[in-house]
Parts: structure tokens; C-alpha cells; sequence
């Protein structure tokens, strides 16, 4: 198991440890933190306690946080697990194997999906069936926020998704039936569905086929399959940290205390003048600590701001000029 805090490096090689909230976190402040098993904090000082969790962070960029996990053995049928103060762990990723009574067997609630702050799914999914494999990604905003709910349906994903470079299904573009409210099921009760054809469906049970468990089949019985869904950050995360036009900003010290100054390059003065300073937390909501404008820089001062990652933006009237990092130690 990888350690469950990130170590963030100081200018001075002092070493700032925290814990995050999800695996987007993680990789924003680490870019090269491997694949596998960190401790997380989902909701920071809410009543979620910290947790173990399974991060992807290679596959598209990585930052992925595993929210949905079951490998499932052929005609067999378990229960389900609904994780409701923990995540599932990957274990096996082979067909073949039955992980139903261990901690690599189940599914986040919505309590718990809300609090990871995510606006990205991964759908990953095989089955012994047939040779095809079920890999992409979407933002499409009523999925995000069905999962998160258990409200509303996937309506609109059909046309909204990125396949990976395995993906092979036919789903989930061959969608022409959805079904709607399912609550902590949302992420395994047809969340993709082309009517008695091709479906996403666990442990589900009808007059005609007693065992369900389908990737992208409607088979009638209960081959090996394997499910997973990851989520990731990215609004507040990766699309805020990229450096915009030629402008430059650097931060000193960073991590900070007390105060950094903000200093500015390839920006002409008359420019600097229209620029301000913005900064957010880690979850996209903006603060405001005390920002004086100084002769080609600004000063910003620590005041209430709690430890942790900040996106520090330079803005003027045409939108973000230059974004970096600030970590408050």
C-alpha cells in the first residue's frame, strides 16, 4: 500500500504532509504519484472518516478515483455492496474469480459519491461472453449528477462520451431506453440500456433470465464479469492548472506561510494594470484573502486560509491570463 499522505516538497526540503480528497487531489499535487492505494478524506473535516482508495493515474491523464468494483464469478449470483463510509479496492482484474465476500466487492452510495467532488465517469467492463471490452469516459452532466443523486436518469450520454483507446461496445452509443430514479443502484440498475440487447446491469433478476450480470450482452445467464466505474475532478483541477497565452506568474515562497509575493513576466505594464488576482480552493470555490497590488506584482497574505492547495489566477477583463499553484503549509 502506498503511503496515505502526499508529500508535497518545500522550497527549504522540508516535506508538508496532508491528506486529500480524492485521487484528482492527489495527482494535481503530485503528477508523478503512481497507480494504487492511497487515504483519502472525501469531505475534509465533515463526518466522513479518511478512507482507502483505489487511484488510477495513468489511464487518460490519470486521477481517477474507483468508486465501482465487481468481479464476478459465472453462475453465481451475491448480493451487493453499497459502501456508504468506504470504497471499494481493486483486486483481481482477470475473469474468472469470485470477490464477492472481500473488501474488492461494491459500490460507493450517493452520500459518498457527493462528497468526492467529481464531474468526469469512467465505465470499464468485460465479461466472459464475448471479446468485447467497454472503455470510455464522459462528462455528460445529468450522468455526473444521477450518480451523485441517485435522481434523473443517463438520458443524453448516448451522444456525450469518449472511448478509450479499447472500447468496442456497442454501448453505451446504442442506448434507446433509460430507466430513472434508482437511488444507491443508480451505477448498476441499467445505467446503459439498448431494450433486450445490449446492457450494463448487476445482480439483477427478471421472470425470463433469473441471474443478471451483462456488459454490453443480454445473455440469460451468468458468465465471468468484471465492472467498475472510476470518477475524477477536473474542473477545479486539471483544466485550472494549465498555463494560458505567453503570460508568466511565480509564487515566492511556495509553499507559503504568512504571505507570498506574486510576481509577474511577459506582461506588459499597461496589461498588469487591468490584471487582478483570484484564487480557489482545491474544490473550485472562490476565497478571498487580503491581495495588495504592488509595482509589477502582488502581495497576498496567509490571513484565514487553511492548509492545503489553492489555484491562484491572474484575470483581466478577456478571462485567466496565467494560473499556478499555491500551497499554504
Amino acid at each position: 500500500m502506498l503511503t496515505g499522505f502526499i508529500l508535497i516538497q518545500c522550497y527549504y526540503t522540508e516535506l508538508q504532509a496532508q491528506t486529500l480528497r480524492n485521487c484528482s487531489e492527489i495527482h494535481f499535487v503530485n503528477p508523478s504519484a503512481p497507480s494504487g492505494v492511497y487515504v483519502i478524506d472525501p469531505d475534509g473535516t465533515g463526518p466522513l472518516p479518511s478512507m482507502d482508495c483505489q487511484c488510477d493515474m495513468t489511464t487518460d491523464g490519470g486521477g481517477w478515483t474507483l468508486v465501482l468494483n465487481y468481479n464476478h464469478l459465472e453462475n453465481t449470483d451475491p448480493a451487493l455492496t453499497v459502501f456508504t463510509v468506504s470504497l471499494p479496492l481493486q483486486g483481481l482484474t482477470t475473469l474468472g474469480n469470485d470477490e464477492s465476500t472481500s473488501i474488492y466487492w461494491g459500490h460507493a452510495d450517493t452520500a459518498l459519491m457527493r462528497a468526492l467532488y467529481f464531474d468526469e465517469v469512467r465505465f470499464y467492463g468485460i465479461t466472459a461472453g464475448h471479446n468485447r471490452v467497454m472503455n470510455f469516459t464522459t462528462t455528460h452532466t445529468g450522468t455526473v449528477s444521477y450518480f451523485k443523486t441517485g435522481k434523473g436518469s443517463t438520458e443524453g450520454i448516448s451522444t456525450n462520451f469518449t472511448p478509450l483507446a479499447s472500447h468496442t461496445t456497442f454501448l453505451p452509443a446504442a442506448i434507446d431506453m433509460s430507466i430513472t430514479d434508482r437511488g444507491n443502484y443508480a451505477m448498476t440498475d441499467y445505467p446503459l440500456w439498448t431494450g433486450s440487447t445490449y446492457h450494463w446491469y448487476l445482480g439483477g433478476t427478471d421472470p425470463a433470465c433469473k441471474r443478471r450480470w451483462e456488459v454490453d450482452d443480454y445473455p440469460c445467464n451468468t458468465p465471468s464479469t468484471f465492472h467498475q466505474i472510476w470518477v475524477r475532478q477536473n474542473n477545479s483541477l486539471g483544466l485550472h492548472s494549465r498555463q494560458l497565452k505567453n503570460a508568466e506568474i511565480k509564487l515566492s515562497p511556495n509553499p507559503t506561510g504568512e504571505s507570498a509575493e506574486l510576481t509577474l513576466t511577459n506582461i506588459a505594464p499597461e496589461k498588469f494594470i487591468k490584471t487582478h488576482v483570484q484564487i480557489y480552493n482545491s474544490i473550485g470555490i472562490r476565497v478571498y484573502p487580503v491581495v495588495t497590488r504592488n509595482s509589477g506584482s502582488f502581495t497576498i497574505l496567509k490571513g484565514s486560509l487553511e492548509k492545503g492547495v489553492y489555484i491562484c489566477q491572474l484575470v483581466n477583463e478577456s478571462g485567466t491570463v496565467a494560473t499556478t499553484k499555491m500551497i499554504i503549509k
